[in-house]
């Protein structure tokens, strides 16, 4: 059993193009292969929230606040923001034998 981490700044319900059922599917077939799928993504509320989905661990991080002032700054705010939640994943014991980001 492999323990795999994906990052991704969109997965469902938050759907914009085609990353988001690509991880989807990806994920649930890794865990129906029997890996253990750990998802972190952005959410639309305040709050951090956990959920698991069909066996996978799906962690929503919050959006920035304030908004940032354009896409590159929203794309950076986000990715460390994805960063920030899989390093803390790993420093409460967490390993995962791989990490797929995905899209930027």
């Amino acid at each position: 059993q492999m323990k795999v981490l994906m990052l991704s700044w969109e997965f469902p319900p938050q759907i914009v193009g085609g990353i988001a059922p690509h991880v989807h599917d990806l994920s649930l077939a890794l865990a129906d292969k029997g890996q253990e799928i750990t998802v972190v993504t952005r959410g639309n509320t305040p709050m951090e929230t956990e959920e698991d989905l069909h066996g996978i661990k799906v962690y929503r991080v919050p959006p920035s606040t304030p908004e940032p002032p354009d896409f590159i700054s929203w794309v950076l705010q986000l990715n460390l923001k994805l960063l920030e939640k899989a390093v803390f994943l790993a420093e409460q014991g967490e390993r995962f034998d791989l990490i797929h980001a995905h899209d930027w």
